[in-house]
Order: structure tokens, then C-alpha cells, then sequence
């Protein structure tokens, strides 16, 4: 999986081979700077921006568990531009959560 750090003192961005590359229609978490976790499908990387789509946070529902919600509210568009330089890291979503996601926004049922 591909993962970036930021040298905070240089302010440059670092790609380090982890296991293996990440590739259009991944999904994705990313730390952002502000400290929030966001999950997506990765689109593809440009210039210094990330593009993804469906993006969501994880949020407590009211039966006291976990869901995921749209990571902005009030803006559905297709894809988003994350600025890389907003980026602590990123890399492929634990298999369990990847899971969850692609059913939680697609009508998919994946096998167990």
C-alpha cells in the first residue's frame, strides 16, 4: 500500500512503498491535519491533490454503534480534491471497514 508522510520541516511529501500500490477504486483512510479520519475511494492522485470520492467519517448512530456519514454534509459532488499539504497519512482501509463502506454506499452485499 502507498502511504505519505509529511516532513513537517521541509514541508515536502514522502511516498513510501508499504505492501502495494494504491490503485483507482481503493478505499482509502486518511488523517488529516485537523485530526479527522475520513474513508473514501481513491480516484487518483494530481498534482498535490488527492481525488476520492464517496467520502465519509465514521460517526456514532443512535443505537450507540458505529456508522459512517458523508464526510461533508451539505456538498455531494461526485469527487473531491483533498489538498495533500491537509494530509498526516494515508493507505488502504483495514479489509473489515473497506467492507462496510462499499455497502454502506453502494447497493452491494458482499459475501461473507
Amino acid at each position: 500500500m502507498l502511504n505519505t508522510v509529511i516532513n513537517i520541516e521541509k514541508l515536502e511529501i514522502k511516498h513510501m512503498l508499504l505492501d502495494k500500490p494504491i490503485k483507482k477504486n481503493d478505499i482509502i483512510s486518511l488523517k488529516l491535519l485537523t485530526g479527522e479520519e475520513v474513508i473514501a475511494q481513491f480516484q487518483e492522485e494530481k498534482d498535490n491533490n488527492l481525488i476520492v470520492s464517496k467520502a465519509s467519517i465514521v460517526a456514532a448512530n443512535p443505537q450507540g454503534g458505529l456508522g459512517l456519514v458523508p464526510w461533508m454534509m451539505s456538498s455531494m459532488p461526485d469527487k473531491i480534491s483533498i489538498n495533500k499539504d491537509t494530509v498526516v497519512t494515508f493507505g488502504q482501509t483495514a479489509e473489515a471497514i473497506a467492507d462496510k463502506f462499499i455497502e454502506a454506499t453502494t447497493n452491494i452485499t458482499l459475501a461473507k
